[in-house]
């Protein structure tokens, strides 16, 4: 019954194929196959135009990367560096944008003034993945986040964005 109001909802906010991109999204986290949830975070990269998107799940006290992708003009020691910086982060790296999304149980918006709002971390990233704008949506159950989907973009945008309300209907999804 829910899925299906879900279903409803996303047609009404979002073309066809974007509200398809969000069922697959959530079956690669059922199954959680990295194969899938790559293939899955690339379509979500070409269909949103960002520079970069990042998944994780959260094991205790940590996240643990699922999957990263990039715009392919990103250079290699970038997507590396980034893979590894967080790969498995501490949920005390507040200076993460993800880390801070599911500590805080909300979004988490990193622009260029980043250092200033205490997210020094996701700032340096911004500037290497050629981005302006991360958004980091904890992925909520029961009251704690066991998950957190973030993108990273050139252009910045607001909670009422087409890609806002796409993240933020895939995080709901899975909140489920």
């Amino acid at each position: 019954m829910l899925f299906s109001r879900i279903e409803v909802l996303l047609r009404l906010v979002m073309p066809q194929e974007e509200a398809a991109l969000v069922r697959e999204v959530r079956e690669a986290w059922s199954r959680a196959s990295a194969d899938r949830a790559d293939a899955v975070m690339s379509s979500l990269l070409s269909a949103t135009g960002a520079r970069a998107v990042g998944w994780w799940r959260r094991v205790g006290e940590e996240l643990e990367q699922i999957s990263f992708q990039a715009v392919a003009d990103m250079p290699q020691e970038v997507r590396i560096g980034f893979m590894a910086a967080t790969g498995r982060v501490a949920m005390s790296r507040i200076e993460l944008g993800c880390v801070r999304a599911a500590a805080e149980l909300r979004p988490v918006v990193a622009r260029e003034d980043a250092v200033q709002r205490g997210l020094t971390g996701s700032a340096s990233w911004l500037t290497r993945f050629g981005a302006s704008q991360s958004l980091a949506l904890p992925i909520v159950r029961d009251g704690l986040a066991v998950g957190v989907l973030a993108i990273a973009t050139e252009k910045v945008f607001d909670d009422d964005s087409p890609i806002w309300r796409m993240m933020a209907a895939i995080v709901a999804e899975l909140a489920n």
